[in-house]
């Protein structure tokens, strides 16, 4: 695994924990940043070539 890929999995997964966490506690906004930052990490990654589907296939499920 790369540099950035070991990178980008980190961070998303950070953000899955703090997003979790920010609905579990009626944080709208913090929802909001960390669905954003998600976005943008995922967008990073596709950029790259980097491949999210096996680590985080069910990402849409648990939204």
């Amino acid at each position: 695994m790369t540099e950035l890929m070991i990178a980008l999995h980190l961070r998303i997964y950070d953000s899955l924990e703090e997003l979790s966490t920010a609905r579990d506690s009626g944080d709208f906004a913090g929802v909001e940043a960390r669905a954003a930052e998600i976005e943008d990490l995922v967008e990073i990654a596709a950029r790259h070539g980097v491949d999210l589907s096996p680590a985080y296939a069910n990402i849409a499920q648990a939204a």
